[in-house]
């Protein structure tokens, strides 16, 4: 199936969603933020997927009557990250912020405020103009009239002479070329990352395996497409990308960006299985560091250690366990305490799975030693007497 068809077959779920919701607002419940607690300690929402795919079907079918559900999923997509994103923002909130944004609201000003100020990656990421498209002096009248707790706050960010109405349409424009109104225009990468917010792991495979083959294969499509691919799990697909990013890499054999592309291989190697690799690409990524002062890449030379302290689990036998971890303890010995998060729990784990209770001790008193001193750093000095 060629990426038009899967496009075609991707967009029909969405759309057939979205129709559900224009006729029966009861639906609705279906798209609300669901939290589900994962092993890991994480946070999902059951229903993100969902919602997502009728935000992105409203891209492509926009229509005046749509403004109650926008505003809906806007404000649950804020809720979404509030609960669930710590960091970072993603086309999700902005592409439902611009929706809305886009029927030019003044009343919706308090909406934007709030997506805008979940976190300090919102409140960079989400742009003011989308509060100010009802216009800048209508949203301004609106505030000042308003009894609401940020009023204030809210008027010395929209009151500067800076903001114009020519920019926010400027702005607008920008905005409405990032998010199309035709499928047929956006990116094949897009697309990919559009397919694994819907959870179609094949589908976005497809879609970033072609962009990547429709141009040169730079340094940057290849981080782009190696990353991708082992989000998706495709492990020995990114392996092999990455090889490729390596061989192509400009710098000197011994160099740190030679060893920071072989540990990127490193990781994933060990992630898909294979010891063998992981290793030798450890070994070269050393070499890489040798020739480079420790003091600038403090930060690499750990991350080698810590390779190697999570290789000893998986080694195939005990001797090349206890090999490794001999090469792992003899570089740790005299690193600052500062550079040890991190490390210390493979350390303590590659240890116990070799019964080596002298290392594990060892281990865990540097890691008392690194709790100690970062609650000393928390805790506030001594009262100033009179």
């Amino acid at each position: 199936m060629g990426t038009t068809d899967e496009q075609e077959r991707l967009l029909h779920g969405p759309r057939r969603d979205l129709d559900r919701a224009r006729r029966d607002p009861a639906t609705w419940n279906d798209l609300v933020f669901r939290a589900e607690h994962t092993g890991e300690g994480r946070v999902t929402d059951r229903n993100g997927a969902a919602r997502f795919g009728v935000l992105w079907a409203l891209q492509y079918d926009r229509r005046p009557e749509d403004l109650p559900l926008l505003r809906f999923l806007l404000q649950e997509q804020a809720t979404f990250y509030r609960e669930a994103v710590p960091m970072g923002l993603a086309p999700d909130l902005t592409l439902a912020g611009f929706l809305v944004a886009e029927h030019r609201q003044v009343e919706d000003v308090w909406l934007h405020w709030t997506a805008k100020n979940i976190s300090f990656d919102t409140a960079l990421g989400y742009h003011l103009y989308h509060l100010l498209t009802g216009g800048i002096a209508a949203t301004v009248e609106v505030v000042r009239a308003s009894s609401h707790p940020e009023r204030d706050r809210l008027l010395k960010d929209i009151t500067p002479s800076r903001h114009t109405d020519t920019a926010v349409e400027e702005w607008l424009e920008e905005q409405r070329r990032i998010f199309p109104a035709d499928p047929a225009e956006e990116s094949l990468k897009t697309w990919a990352y559009h397919a694994a917010r819907l959870g179609e792991r094949e589908a976005s495979r497809l879609f970033m395996t072609e962009w990547a083959a429709g141009g040169p294969r730079t340094d940057d499509t290849l981080n782009t497409l190696q990353f991708h691919l082992a989000h998706l799990g495709y492990l020995t697909e990114a392996v092999a990308v990455q090889k490729e990013a390596v061989a192509i890499c400009q710098s000197p054999p011994e160099s740190s960006l030679k060893a920071s592309k072989l540990l990127q291989l490193v990781k994933l190697e060990r992630q898909a299985g294979n010891f063998a690799g992981a290793l030798q690409s450890l070994e070269a990524a050393g070499q890489a560091l040798s020739a480079v002062p420790d003091w600038p890449w403090m930060g690499m030379w750990i991350a080698v250690v810590k390779e190697y302290f999570l290789l000893v689990p998986v080694a195939p036998d005990k001797n090349t366990s206890r090999r490794l971890l001999a090469e792992a303890d003899e570089q740790l010995r005299g690193v600052p305490q500062k550079w040890l998060n991190g490390v210390i729990d493979p350390a303590i784990t590659a240890a116990e799975h070799l019964n080596d209770t002298d290392k594990r001790s060892r281990y865990q008193s540097l890691q008392a030693a690194g709790r100690h001193q970062q609650d000393q750093q928390r805790s506030p000095g001594p009262a100033a007497t009179s």
